[in-house]
């Protein structure tokens, strides 16, 4: 039995030599293994660094707590193992950061994949938004809408026309089968007694006769529809700038001026000044599409305007321009009342920093009255070194009239203070 422990720690008991044998080439195989595997695979860079350190440690940790059985001559065995399993530790340790790394990268590739990939359909989504919006504001679906209107008014007037076509057809022939009978009535009794045709020509002339009713009324019927439908496209082509209208009115700028105030006069202004723009552009198309469209409708803007589809929409958008205009106006008033307004604030900070600068400029009477003092002590000193019987009596005089100066602040009091109290001298 051959007792296989490491740092005291019994790991495997082997039951003969053969045994041990097979463990350490099952430990070289190990080795192998992983050393191919790694000359097959790409360079990975660190991985024999990190071979050689986990099989440096493995075999420093063999050497100092591996023990393969017991007394003297277990030291060969215990050498063979450690060096077994250093080795194939190294190459399992380089192969899994190997491969560890490569699997790795190919999922960071992957999620930048799946990352560029969503990326790539939020761009898509973002343009197809961006296109939907742009076309829900151009109008492009209004404009789908008045074609898909004439396009099947077009195909009404052609049935109508065909209609009218067939019914002409129709009472051409009946005609021609009234003149046939008539010529064979005047023909006399001998062909009148012989005449065996007549019932049949009867019928046939009853049925074309019904056949004309019938597609007299389909036509009527057919051109009442025509009118009406032609009405209906004409109502879709003077609403179209209408509702276009309605999706781009300037709702941002209005919403802006409500939130912030005096800061955003300017730019709805400019906005609701632009929209007007766009309604006198429609209210001109919409003029247009009636005078081109209104004969064939079968009225005009002139006769009955309040009941016809143009004008009601002229109508609109009158009333939409007379609005917005109003608007506009009192923007404007309020944008001139917010530039005097900040014109007088900035007066009256200019003044503000006038009053404060002659406040800081204005003389200090408590330096002018020491300066007084200052003045009038070296007079006294003055004096007192040559003593003048006369000027005792100019200095208390001055004194006095440097006293009411400062009373008054007057500073040319002052000045004539100091002159005097320089001739005293």
């Amino acid at each position: 039995m051959i007792d296989v422990s490491l740092l005291g720690w019994l790991l495997v008991t082997l039951t003969s030599p053969l045994s041990l044998v097979l463990l350490i080439v099952a430990l070289g195989s190990v080795a192998y293994i992983g050393v191919t595997a790694l000359g097959a695979a790409p360079p990975q860079r660190g991985a024999r660094a990190v071979g050689t350190g986990a099989a440096a440690c493995a075999l420093a940790a063999g050497m100092i707590g591996l023990r393969v059985g017991a007394g003297a001559g277990a030291a060969v065995p215990t050498a063979a193992v450690g060096i077994a399993a250093a080795a194939a530790l190294g190459a399992t340790a380089a192969c899994a950061w190997t491969f560890g790394a490569r699997g790795a990268a190919a999922l960071g590739a992957a999620r930048a994949r799946r990352s560029a990939a969503a990326l790539r359909a939020g761009d898509e989504r973002r343009r197809l938004l961006a296109a939907s919006q742009r076309a829900y504001v151009e109008g492009d679906d209004l404009a789908a809408e008045t074609s898909a209107a004439d396009a099947a008014v077009e195909r009404l007037r052609a049935a109508v026309e065909a209609l009218a076509d067939a019914r002409g057809a129709l009472e051409a022939r009946r005609d021609a089968a009234r003149g046939g009978g008539a010529g064979e009535d005047g023909d006399g009794g001998e062909h009148g007694a012989r005449g065996g045709h007549r019932p049949e020509a009867s019928a046939l002339a009853e049925d074309l006769a019904r056949a004309c009713d019938e597609a007299a009324l389909k036509v009527s019927m057919g051109q009442r529809v025509l009118a009406a439908a032609e009405a209906a496209a004409l109502r879709v082509a003077c609403n179209a700038p209408l509702r276009r209208l309605l999706r781009r009115r300037p709702r941002e700028a209005l919403q802006a001026l409500a939130a912030l105030g005096a800061g955003a006069i300017a730019p709805a202004a400019a906005s609701i000044e632009a929209f007007l723009g766009e309604v006198r552009a429609a209210r001109a198309e919409v003029a247009e599409v009636a005078e081109r469209r209104a004969p064939a409708a079968g009225g005009a803007i002139g006769s009955g305007a309040e009941e016809s589809p143009a004008a009601a929409a002229l109508g609109e958008l009158a009333a939409m321009e007379s609005a917005y205009g109003a608007l506009l106006d009192r923007l404007r008033l309020s944008a001139l009342h917010a530039s005097t307004r900040a014109s007088v604030e900035q007066v009256e900070s200019a003044a503000g920093a006038l009053s404060a600068a002659a406040r800081a400029a204005a003389v200090d009477p408590a330096a002018l009255e020491a300066l007084v003092t200052e003045i009038a002590r070296a007079e006294s000193a003055v004096a007192a070194a040559a003593p003048d019987a006369g000027g005792s009596r100019a200095l208390a005089e001055a004194l006095a009239a440097g006293s009411l100066a400062l009373d008054r602040s007057d500073a040319t009091s002052l000045s004539e203070l100091i002159a005097a109290l320089r001739e005293l001298r």
